[in-house]
């Protein structure tokens, strides 16, 4: 090679900087590449996820969304239309409260609001039907209906708490009747079991958790050939069943400006999750209403109990009128004084009046001060003529109303209901020092009316005795007549009030299927093909990060940067000669293009005059006595004188490898150990190839117990000078560097030093040694050569040119398996050469050859 085709001293000592950086595994060449060989792979594994995949949407039971929108009504509004005192404060912000959508939406979705539709609905028996797979749920259409007693499923939520009761029924028939077989689980655990068999329907048995009623499913439609199929019934908890159901519940405002909700719901089965949201709403209103009409109901309370005073006053006024005439026998009266009889009759009743206002108002404070009539409704509209205290009581009962309301979704501690406690505690005060100022504005009328009645009574004094009496009677009766008529109609003005009460909230839109939302079928099918992709791609990947040992030609480039002159694939047992040797004269095999490649590129490294050519290794079993020997058989090729020296003197592997018995007896050694080398003693220690008559072999000689210092001695420059002079190339077959320093002493008589590395064998960390020796300049003129490279596993990211001469057929493996015998364990006893056995040798090269 010219000069300047060689390193320059800059990327030499760049060298010690790629030992293991290099390029990214993971770009789109090798992605290509791991994809086209690893096809099989990626087939099998896009096959299984992908039927897979097929098989989970098949028997996965769908789950379908409805929805619903409902309008809710916001009466607060309405009540702040009449402009009181404390909703104009609301409005301009002098007291916060939270909206009042935002809580009906919390109430919606309250577990009790849930529990109510799922007892409306009785959800709390599901039906189950065999199928292929797994069993399926029906609804409706089931041929028996199960249900359970009130109390037991009260019972059954009290001890939720505690522990989860269901039962769990299988329900059969044949042509003697219906079988029915159960169990009584306590958290999914059987207690007890029990088998049923009714003689018709409807039926009733008797269970440990509670009474078990069956009856014939109106709704279902026998099959043509009568067979009634057998089915599965479970009874769980409602509030268990309303803890489900709201996980799959939710409400959300259409937008900001409306008080419209959108109820949104995920079931197995459209029909159910439809007939829930409608049950939904009418539990909701049901609720709503209730708590609206607490005031009305109160009142109704109230009214009833004076009507039912006020009708025993008047019987008794009555009996007693009757009693005093038949006991004075007294039919008909005049009046002597009919305008002092009239005026004090006038005075009478409103005294009776003032009296029995006084009495309401006594009663009204008694029922506020009551302690235990705290935050309660005050019964109101009962005939009270105080304008200030009805207006208070009536703002009061508003408020005790909505406090009531938010506290069934938030505790005392809310700050909504703080301040709604706050607001009745103030409204309280008010009412009772409304209630005082009206008791004393009436006992001041009274007192008026009482002088006024006074004065026309003394008038009156001439009166007969009988008139009087009957007159008082008379007007007791006049004045309880008057009250129970006033009751009465504050009666039905209230009943109709009750009965007038409209839904809080109204469905504006039926609730309707929105379809299928899992298993999404497109989804599903995607993940399963990138999965199917990634599963073997990560895989791979990972193996790939994990290999520590050089793969091919793209793994060693990018951890050196010295030239790769050579790539040497795998020998097949038919390319091999004697030896080993699978250079042959006139013959065109891959192996043959191999080693004429090589030499040409070694040629191209050489100046003028060189000739010497040193192979090396990291550690032994890469192949490089293999290397040196085949080479040297292509040089003698080319009618050049050729010699072969085996410089590895620790372990020799020249004779095995041509088979010279006599390899322990001559050889370089003897020449080192010499006191003075001459070209005699040379050819004395020289032996034929007997491959190639071109060829000679210097082999190690006899193993000395001092190789380091032997190779230090000027007489290996005094015979590579003279075998220089005599052979047209020197071969130097060496040490492996990584493991002694032998070779550094041989390395400066060489002019290109050949580092073998070999293929799934080499680690990758093994070359930084040649490019640490290149970066201190220990190698001369240094270059790589790959070998062990195995065409047939097709893993090395390209096709190698030598791929083509598919006409030299299969070309068997050249296993170099047993050189790694030949490793850090024999050269690690290096220490003690008196132990060191020339039998350990020929065993390890031996297998090596025959592999």
């Amino acid at each position: 090679m010219s000069e300047e085709k060689k390193l320059s001293l800059a990327e030499i000592e760049d060298l010690s900087t790629n030992e293991v950086e290099g390029e990214s595994w993971f770009n789109f060449q090798n992605l290509y590449t791991l994809f086209i060989l690893n096809w099989k792979w990626f087939a099998v594994s896009l096959v299984v996820f992908l039927v897979g995949a097929y098989v989970y949407l098949k028997y996965t039971s769908p789950v379908y969304s409805v929805s619903a929108k409902m309008l809710i009504k916001d009466d607060k509004q309405q009540s702040r239309r009449g402009g009181d005192l404390l909703a104009n404060m609301q409005d301009f912000g002098f007291m916060s409260n939270s909206s009042g959508f935002e809580n009906e939406m919390e109430i919606l979705q309250s577990r009790i609001l849930v529990r109510d539709a799922v007892k409306d609905l009785k959800l709390y028996a599901n039906y189950y039907s065999k199928g292929l797979v797994k069993e399926q749920i029906v609804y409706g259409t089931q041929p028996g209906i199960v249900d359970i007693d009130e109390t037991s499923l009260d019972n059954m939520d009290k001890v939720l708490l505690e522990e989860s009761r269901s039962i769990d029924m299988r329900i059969s028939s044949n042509d003697e009747g219906i079988k029915i077989e159960g169990a009584l689980l306590k958290n999914g655990v059987v207690v007890s079991n029990f088998t049923f068999e009714p003689k018709q329907l409807p039926a009733t048995y008797r269970t440990d958790y509670g009474t078990l009623s069956f009856k014939k499913n109106p709704k279902y439609t026998a099959p043509a050939d009568g067979k009634i199929p057998d089915y599965r019934v479970v009874i769980m908890p409602p509030m268990q069943v309303a803890a489900g159901y709201l996980g799959n519940l939710s409400v959300a405002a259409t937008s900001k400006q409306t008080s419209i909700a959108q109820l949104t719901f995920n079931d197995a089965n459209v029909r159910r999750g439809l007939d829930f949201l409608r049950a939904l709403v009418v539990s909701y209103n049901r609720q709503a209403n209730a708590d609206k009409n607490e005031v009305a109901l109160k009142t109704e309370e109230f009214i009833n109990d004076r009507i039912k005073k006020i009708n025993e006053e008047l019987g008794h006024t009555e009996g007693s009128l009757e009693k005093y005439k038949k006991q004075n026998t007294v039919t008909n009266l005049q009046m002597d004084a009919s305008q002092s009889l009239q005026m004090s009759t006038q005075y009478s009743t409103k005294l009776a009046e003032a009296n029995s206002q006084i009495q309401l108002l006594d009663y009204l404070r008694e029922f506020v001060d009551n302690p235990s009539n705290q935050y309660k409704i005050i019964p109101s509209n009962v005939g009270m003529t105080d304008g200030a205290s009805t207006s208070l009581i009536s703002s009061y009962n508003k408020t005790v109303q909505e406090r009531n309301r938010l506290l069934k979704v938030a505790s005392d501690q809310a700050p909504q209901v703080i301040i709604l406690t706050s607001t009745l505690d103030e409204l309280q005060g008010s009412i009772r020092t409304a209630l005082l100022q009206a008791r004393r504005t009436a006992d001041i009328q009274r007192r008026g009316i009482q002088n006024e009645y006074a004065k026309y009574q003394g008038r009156l004094g001439s009166t007969p005795e009988q008139e009087r009496v009957l007159t008082e009677i008379g007007r007791q009766q006049e004045v309880r007549s008057g009250l129970y008529l006033m009751l009465l109609q504050k009666r039905e003005e209230n009943s109709i009030s009750l009965a007038a009460t409209a839904d809080k909230g109204k469905l504006i839109d039926d609730p309707q299927s929105l379809g299928q939302v899992k298993p999404k079928k497109s989804i599903i099918m995607m993940a399963a093909f990138i999965l199917g992709l990634a599963l073997p791609l990560g895989i791979l990947f990972v193996i790939q990060m994990f290999k520590y040992k050089l793969e091919g030609h793209d793994d060693l480039e990018k951890l050196t940067k010295l030239p790769i002159i050579a790539d040497v694939p795998v020998a097949s047992e038919s390319a091999k000669t004697a030896a080993g040797i699978v250079v042959h004269e006139n013959k065109n095999t891959q192996m043959d293009e191999v080693f004429r490649s090589l030499r040409t590129n070694i040629q191209f490294m050489l100046k003028e005059h060189e000739n010497t050519i040193l192979f090396t290794s990291s550690t032994s079993g890469e192949g490089k006595t293999f290397l040196a020997a085949n080479l040297a058989v292509s040089f003698a090729l080319l009618g050049k004188k050729v010699i072969l020296c085996g410089l590895d003197i620790r372990k020799p592997a020249l004779g095995k490898l041509f088979d010279i018995q006599s390899e322990r007896k001559v050889g370089v050694s003897k020449l080192l150990a010499a006191d003075k080398v001459t070209l005699d003693k040379i050819n004395d220690q020289v032996v034929k190839s007997g491959v190639n008559d071109n060829l000679d072999l210097l082999l190690a000689g006899p193993i000395p117990p001092n190789p380091t210092e032997l190779l230090a001695r000027e007489n290996l420059k005094d015979t590579l000078d003279i075998l220089k002079e005599k052979y047209d190339y020197v071969i130097l077959d060496t040490a492996p560097v990584g493991l002694v320093t032998d070779t550094l002493q041989v390395a400066k008589f060489a002019n290109v030093c050949c580092y073998v590395t070999r293929a799934d064998y080499t680690a990758k960390t093994d070359v930084g040694i040649v490019n640490s020796l290149a970066h201190e300049q220990k190698l001369p003129n240094p270059c790589v050569v790959l070998n062990g490279v195995d065409m047939s596993k097709k893993k090395y990211g390209y096709y190698y040119g030598y791929g083509t001469y598919g006409k030299y057929g299969k070309y068997g493996r050249y296993g170099y398996g047993s050189y790694g015998k030949y490793g850090y364990g024999g050269y690690g006893r290096y220490g003690a050469y008196g132990n060191y056995a020339d039998s350990r040798y020929g065993n390890k090269d031996d297998d090596s050859i025959k592999k």
